[in-house]
This record gives structure tokens, C-alpha cells and sequence, in this order.
């Protein structure tokens, strides 16, 4: 998103791993190979005006994502979006007066949102958005940084994915990583829909 850009670097690998991770058995197209299937077939400037598009519109357009879609050997595209992250940093315990901070609170806030595309018929068939908030107490100056909050948020949507649904509960990496690898698939009901669901599928 614009006043975002550099904080993104790397989400795309980022997703990635983690869906790798939470979902094997799906197979990811790596950035490296999907860079260069569109350099090499002539498509960057084509893609990089979808990219423009779609930070107005929020729709890939059909005609492009159908010919980056062949390009990468893909017949689907997940699109993640940074849309927040602030970080914060407040004194806990300092001496008064000697200017010494003997802990700090530092926290980190994260907005991402995913959406799931058909690159042969241009149909959004999924999207969810998800906060993600971490924090610790320091007593060195280390932040907490944009990676771990994006985990932690970017497992959470893929266990959305994974089971359905649109909206979760998101708890700290560690645990939740964890446990997605090892939570089952929901049986869908007819309309394809978990009773879990908060939000229409779009």
C-alpha cells in the first residue's frame, strides 16, 4: 500500500514458508521462478500496471492475470497485502533523573489482508484479513520485529484458508504454527461453508 512500500519486502517469501509449512501439500510456485517467467516472457510492465490497478480497485484484472497465470505455470495467485504496521516502544522502569531505562515495552501492530485469485477465469474465489499484534518486555534495544508479527498474522490467515473461513482467534507464533499443522480439515456442509464462518464468503 502506498506510504508502506519497503516494509513489504520479503512478504511474499514470508507467505510462502508459512504455507509451506502449515499446508505441504500444496504446491508454491517460488518468487524467483514467477519473477522470471514474467521478465522473460515480456510481461513486467503488463504486471506492474496490474499491481497499480489493483491498489485502487482491489480486483486483478482478467486479461493480465491470465497471461502471468500461464507465464508461472499457475492456476492460482494468492495476493497478500500490507495494509498497517506501527510499532511502539514506552519505558517500563528508568532511575528518575539519570536518564538509565532498565526495561521497555515494545509492541508491534500488523494489518494484512489475502485474496485468492483464478488466473484462467479472473474469479476472486476467496479472501480474509487479519490484525496481528506482538509484544514483549526488553531490557536490551531490540524491536519486535515486522517478521515475527507477519508469522503470526500470515498463519493465522492460512488457517483460515485451510478450514473455510474468513475471520479467527490469533494467538502468539509459536503455539499457533503448531497447532495449525496439526488441526484437521473441517467437513464442509453442501453450500461449502463451515458453521464456524463470521462472514459471508465472498
Amino acid at each position: 500500500m502506498p506510504g508502506l512500500r519497503g516494509n513489504e519486502v520479503g512478504l511474499d517469501y514470508m507467505f510462502a514458508e508459512v504455507l509451506h509449512r502449515v499446508a505441504p501439500q500444496i504446491h508454491i510456485v517460488s518468487q524467483q521462478h514467477t519473477i522470471s517467467q514474467i521478465n522473460q516472457q515480456g510481461l513486467a510492465a503488463e504486471y506492474n500496471q496490474m499491481r497499480i490497478d489493483a491498489e485502487q480497485s482491489h480486483i486483478l484484472d482478467r486479461a493480465p492475470l491470465k497471461k502471468v497465470g500461464s507465464a508461472v505455470g499457475a492456476r492460482y495467485v494468492f495476493q497478500p497485502r500490507l495494509a498497517a504496521f506501527t510499532q511502539t516502544m514506552y519505558d517500563r522502569w528508568t532511575f528518575p533523573g539519570l536518564g538509565v531505562v532498565l526495561s521497555q515495552t515494545r509492541q508491534s501492530n500488523l494489518r494484512m489482508s489475502v485474496q485468492l485469485w483464478d488466473t484462467t477465469t479472473g474469479e476472486l474465489l476467496w479472501a480474509s484479513m487479519a490484525e496481528g499484534t506482538m509484544q514483549s518486555e526488553a531490557f536490551a534495544k531490540d524491536p519486535v520485529y515486522l517478521e515475527d508479527t507477519m508469522r503470526v498474522t500470515l498463519g493465522s490467515i492460512i488457517a483460515d484458508f485451510l478450514n473455510q473461513k474468513t475471520a479467527s482467534t490469533y494467538t502468539p507464533l509459536n503455539k499457533i504454527v503448531d497447532q495449525l499443522i496439526q488441526i484437521p480439515m473441517p467437513e464442509a456442509k453442501s453450500d461449502g461453508i463451515t458453521s464456524d464462518d463470521k462472514r459471508e464468503k465472498p
